[in-house]
């Protein structure tokens, strides 16, 4: 009789601990899925990547995004490129077009109801990336980017992307827009792991010497007025192998940092803005920097707002400055 109660007590026991842990996990995806998602975090990210299909129109004429290589005629109208917009019109309105592009692409990077411009950018970013002649990595992940940040503006009731929560927000608006956010997360840590393995299978990269080599290539090298401080700088092994190997750890990093503590997500981010700005800054890819990084704030730190606090840090370290310091500063700004 005493082992059989005992027996039923513990039975009671374990469903009772399993049902709380059940109804634990149940509260927790509630509260996931009514936490609203729509942040100026969001905006910022989507604002960058619209600055950067709007950087490659309004900085390329139409002769040199449409221009004639490889043996074939542009814009390239066939299977999905059907719908570019440059495949719509004639040749006299490409210009038109171009412009046209350049607006709807302003609008949405300024963050004016994101739910009624998300369709017309990815579009114009798709036919850019489809029809273009003179398209690189940059442009196509905006257009992916665009495309999978469909479902957070079309469930965003902002009217400007740069406040928080929305309007209409309620649970399932949250879970189509998480939902779509966690698929962004993964793309961009794709594209950074396959980046990293794709350059363990070259000698230059597992020897530290690829960056000597990038920096001498006549396309993708510096600039006339960097190109001789880079040179004298990769002659040197120690940071020609810090900046090689540097590279690898910080991609490899960002391809994993969905799996690691989010207390890391911070400084992986501010490694991952610089690995981004100064290849811009070398090369001059500055339309793929300004698209990573807004898939570095999608992949790292969706919700809150970055300016503000970017803001706030530069408040509370101006305020640790000593008085007469800080006056000594605003004289040399003025």
């Amino acid at each position: 009789m005493g082992v059989g109660r005992t027996d039923s007590r513990r039975e009671y026991i374990a469903r009772s601990a399993a049902g709380g842990r059940v109804l634990t996990y149940w509260l927790a995806a509630d509260r996931w899925a009514k936490t609203p998602v729509w942040s100026p975090n969001v905006g910022l990210a989507r604002t960058l990547v619209m600055l950067s299909g709007l950087g490659t129109l309004a900085s390329s004429s139409t002769s040199t995004l449409l221009r004639p290589a490889a043996g074939l005629s542009y814009p390239h109208c066939s299977g999905p490129a059907e719908l570019a917009s440059w495949c719509l019109v004639g040749p006299e309105h490409f210009e038109l077009i171009r412009w046209v592009s350049c607006a709807i692409l302003l609008v949405a990077a300024i963050g004016i109801y994101p739910r009624f411009t998300a369709i017309p950018a990815w579009w114009v970013l798709f036919s850019t990336q489809a029809a273009a002649t003179t398209v690189d990595g940059g442009d196509q992940i905006a257009a992916n980017l665009a495309l999978l940040l469909i479902p957070v503006s079309l469930t965003d009731g902002r009217r400007w992307h740069w406040t928080a929560n929305s309007a209409l927000s309620g649970p399932t608006r949250t879970l189509v827009a998480k939902t779509a956010l966690f698929v962004i997360a993964i793309q961009v840590s794709y594209i950074y792991l396959n980046a990293v393995l794709s350059k363990l299978s070259v000698p230059e990269w597992i020897d530290g010497t690829a960056v000597y080599y990038w920096m001498h290539d006549p396309m993708f090298g510096p600039s006339e007025p960097l190109r001789e401080t880079i040179a004298a700088m990769v002659l040197n092994p120690w940071l020609l192998a810090a900046a090689t190997w540097g590279t690898l750890v910080i991609e490899f990093a960002l391809g994993i940092s969905l799996l690691l503590p989010r207390a890391l997500r911070w400084p992986f981010l501010v490694a991952g803005v610089g690995l981004h700005i100064s290849i811009a800054t070398v090369m001059g890819l500055w339309s793929f920097a300004f698209t990573m990084v807004g898939g570095l704030i999608l992949l790292l730190i969706p919700g809150g707002n970055v300016v503000a606090q970017v803001r706030r840090r530069v408040r509370a370290g101006l305020a640790r400055i000593p008085v007469r310091r800080r006056e000594s500063i605003g004289d040399r700004r003025a």
